[in-house]
């Protein structure tokens, strides 16, 4: 069965977690800071079954404080669920969170006008326009809109089917010569030991597999999987995953690490990359410049060579080499911001 990870993505207060949670029943706000503030701060998960297959949703923060948060999340996601709402429309973090998806490949999705019940029907007409031209020149254009509510429950089944017709239009999952899973969550539980979790990306994961945690390249055995709270025998790409680790401590994983299968991953402080800066950067990126990138669930300062020229201009790209100041891990096509 087809397993998609969809990242639930736009603007601060205009109901991502609150739709999650009429389309799953699951909270994703499972902070008591989230609860007190109202606000998602770390990243929220749910699923759902479809179908045509599971989707998991990743519900990312909206708020411009946590964008390395998005970026984590949604760097293993294959798709989007744009959440708009109809009352205040497109505004600065749903621009931002669109740019970023679509300078991770992100290409497939549907967007969902939430708070639907709270704009005249007579402005819906204006409301998707408006919506249309935001999205046209993104990797989301010509995707499908979707007005609802996730409080009155206008428009969720109109949503649920799209989101299964999402799956099946979903793109496959770069091939990658072993499985590659990004870490974004570390924890311990009592009888268990380590457990990390992540989006699974390459090749499929079962119990007793060898791996290394990178870049320190420790050597690990696979004790346990979960995947939507239940034991699985085997996870495939593209699944949210819970990865129980025999021979590691919780003090020697953390997130931003990677759990790769042996042999098939380098790590390295040099890496060599196509750049594109973006249309509205307001200013060009510059040999030696200092940038921090954020890729995979791993953020970290570099420092630029270009490979041909002095500079990049905004809204062009050239090829140049990242310099790390420690060892990362990566494959061939990886996505950066």
């Amino acid at each position: 069965m087809k397993s998609c990870a969809v990242a639930v993505i736009g603007h601060v207060d205009h109901g991502k977690t609150s739709l999650v949670r009429a389309l799953t029943g699951i909270e994703t706000d499972r902070l008591k800071e989230e609860k007190e503030r109202g606000l998602s701060i770390a990243l929220g998960f749910a699923h759902r079954g479809y179908p045509s297959g599971n989707i998991d949703f990743i519900d990312v923060p909206g708020h411009e404080d946590f964008v390395r948060t998005m970026v984590a999340g949604a760097t293993g996601a294959g798709a989007a669920l744009l959440v708009v709402s109809a009352v205040e429309g497109v505004a600065r973090q749903t621009v931002e969170h669109l740019e970023i998806a679509t300078l991770l490949g992100i290409t497939k999705g549907v967007v969902a006008v939430t708070k639907a019940d709270l704009l005249a029907r007579s402005e819906w007409s204006k409301r998707e326009m408006s919506i249309k031209a935001a999205i046209s020149a993104t990797g989301l254009r010509g995707q499908p809109i979707v007005f609802c509510s996730s409080t009155a429950g206008e428009g969720l089944e109109s949503l649920n089917r799209e989101l299964d017709e999402l799956l099946r239009r979903s793109p496959d999952l770069p091939r990658l010569s072993g499985f590659f899973l990004p870490v974004d969550r570390v924890f311990s539980s009592t009888g268990m030991g380590t457990i990390v979790t992540g989006t699974l990306l390459g090749a499929g994961l079962e119990p007793g597999s060898q791996a290394v945690v990178a870049p320190s390249g420790r050597s690990v055995i696979v004790r346990g999987l979960q995947s939507h709270g239940v034991d699985r025998d085997f996870v495939e790409a593209g699944s949210r995953v819970a990865v129980n680790l025999r021979n590691v401590s919780r003090e020697d994983v953390r997130p931003g690490d990677v759990l790769c299968a042996p042999g098939c991953f380098s790590s390295s402080t040099h890496i060599d990359v196509r750049l594109m800066v973006s249309p509205s950067a307001n200013r060009a990126l510059k040999h030696l410049d200092e940038v921090r990138v954020m890729h995979g669930t791993r953020s970290a300062t570099a420092t630029v060579r270009l490979i041909q020229g002095n500079r990049i201009e905004p809204g062009e790209c050239d090829y140049a080499q990242l310099r790390f100041a420690g060892p990362v891990t990566a494959f061939v096509g990886q996505r950066a911001v």
